[in-house]
Formats: C-alpha cells, sequence, structure tokens
C-alpha cells in the first residue's frame, strides 16, 4: 500500500461552532434511529442505489463476485437493511458480510430489522455480522481486521462536519481492505447545491450570503448552526490518493426518479423538473503490495 504523509486541501473546523464531541455525534445518530424513518432519509431504501453498488447495469465490470470467498464490510450501515437484502439477492453465496456503525440503536435497530426479514439464520452462521465499531478506529478496535476484506460499501457513510474525521475514516477502509480490494460509495458534493442555487432564482441567496462554500466543500443550514462536508471531485480523489486507493471511476448519478424528486422539490419548494439532487459515485481499489 502506497500512500503519502501529506494530507493536501485540508479543510479546518468551523469557527462558527465548536466542534461535536464523539459522545455528541453518537447521541444525534441514537436519537435519529428511533425513528429513522421519520427523521432520516436514506439513499438505500431505492433499489437502483443498492444495485449500482453491487450488480450495475451500465457497469457490469463492477460486478461483487456471488462466491464464498468474498468478504463485504458495510461500515455506517444505520438502522435499514436495503443494501443487505439487495448484496444477498444478487450474491446469495457471499463469504461474510459485516455490517458496523458506531451508534448502538442503530446496530440494534438493524439487528432487529434483519431477524425480522427472515436473516437470523444468516446471522447464526456468520455470514451477516452486525457490531458496533466506530469508522475512525476500525483497526484499533477490530485489529483482526486489516487487509480482511474484499470490498467496502459506503452510502452516505463519510458524513461527519469534521474534515479531518472524514480522512481518518477513508484511511481506516484503506486498511481493513485486502491489497486489491475495492471501495464502491456514494458520496453528496458542494457542487450539486451550487448548481441548484445558480438555477433556481430563489435559491440564488445562498451563494450570495455564503451558505455554500465550495473551496471549503462546506454547505451550511438555513439557520447557520451547523455545516455539511460535501466534497468536491478533486478533494475527493486526493484524500482516497493519500489512503493509498487508485481511482477506478468517479461519475456523476442523477437522483432524477422517484421517490428522490418528489422528495427533494418538498425539501426546497421547487417546481422545475430539471432540478433534483445528483451524487458522486465512486469506485476504487487498494494498491496491491510490491
Amino acid at each position: 500500500m502506497t500512500s503519502t504523509n501529506e494530507s493536501k486541501w485540508l479543510i479546518p473546523s468551523s469557527s462558527r461552532l465548536a466542534s461535536k464531541s464523539l459522545e455528541q455525534e453518537k447521541a444525534i445518530w441514537d436519537e435519529n434511529h428511533e425513528d429513522y424513518a421519520n427523521t432520516t432519509f436514506s439513499l438505500t431504501q431505492d433499489p437502483k442505489i443498492c444495485k449500482a453498488l453491487v450488480c450495475p447495469d451500465r457497469s457490469p465490470g463492477y460486478n461483487i463476485p456471488n462466491s464464498p470467498d468474498i468478504k463485504v464490510l458495510i461500515p455506517g450501515c444505520g438502522s435499514e437493511i436495503y443494501l443487505q437484502k439487495t448484496l444477498l439477492e444478487f450474491c446469495p453465496q457471499i463469504g461474510q458480510v459485516y455490517c458496523t456503525d458506531f451508534s448502538k440503536t442503530a446496530i440494534e435497530k438493524a439487528l432487529e430489522n434483519w431477524k425480522n426479514a427472515d436473516g437470523e439464520s444468516r446471522i447464526n452462521n456468520q455470514q451477516f455480522v452486525f457490531e458496533e465499531v466506530d469508522s475512525t478506529r476500525i483497526t484499533e478496535q477490530k485489529p483482526e481486521w486489516q487487509d480482511k476484506f474484499d470490498y467496502v460499501l459506503l452510502v452516505n457513510s463519510v458524513v461527519s462536519t469534521e474534515d479531518e474525521t472524514n480522512r481518518q475514516m477513508i484511511r481506516e477502509f484503506g486498511k481493513v481492505l485486502k491489497p486489491g480490494g475495492k471501495i464502491y460509495g456514494f458520496f453528496p458534493t458542494t457542487l450539486c447545491f451550487l448548481e441548484i442555487a445558480y438555477f433556481s432564482r430563489k435559491h440564488a441567496h445562498c451563494i450570495t450570503e455564503g451558505y455554500i462554500d465550495v473551496y471549503g466543500n462546506k454547505v451550511w443550514d438555513p439557520e447557520w448552526t451547523d455545516a455539511q462536508i460535501y466534497y468536491t471531485p478533486l478533494r475527493l480523489n486526493r484524500i482516497f490518493k493519500e489512503a493509498g486507493l487508485k481511482r477506478l471511476s468517479l461519475e456523476m448519478d442523477f437522483l432524477d426518479y422517484e421517490p428522490f424528486v418528489s422528495m427533494f422539490k418538498e425539501m426546497i419548494d421547487h417546481d422545475d423538473p430539471d432540478i433534483f439532487l445528483w451524487h458522486l459515485l465512486v469506485r476504487y481499489e487498494k494498491e496491491a503490495l510490491g
């Protein structure tokens, strides 16, 4: 694994609010997962999103093999199980799938949902494992996971408001991959919101008032109380490079179909059918030793 010690284009912590502690972050997500369906919109509830990671139609060379030798990690899995079910649909003979989250409530809910979906036997035979693990400390908490996984699947899982925390997650994902192992994932991007602010006149103030900061890769909430980091492709690519991962593909994925169209229309109150969210769909590979 070849990585550089130099971190480039670092994003400083926001001066508007003190950074949240890990305990505060956990408390927020524990509360969200108590009633996740009504507090958070999960991309994975759409089968197209899950299939694009597991068995993509337009990129068949990136299919996950249906093999008992394959081990998959789904970090930041949350309490929903759509991605796990899709993975099992296309890869019923998959070796092992580890689903982790730093929220204890998320793991408890995911485990309950999985058992209710007739998945208990697959837990008992250890094909599926659900565990509370901090994505910034995977190899510290699970040293036996170093070089263990063939694939890491991410869906909006690198979402800390702190740049260094996000970078640490990606470094950890690189460490747990086998040489030649791959990361497939969806990432929100600041450029999406910049486009929307330019094309939707009623949202132009998001640029003039500084709600969108492209250089800082931040999008502020309407009350200016917190900022979410949504990476641009250049910065995201650099972060993966620093983690010793080489790019296989990085593309735009338009969420121009239901339920995303209706959800986003209601969220920002617009009536233009050509305005919708888009994400970055990334695929990276851990460089082989030597």
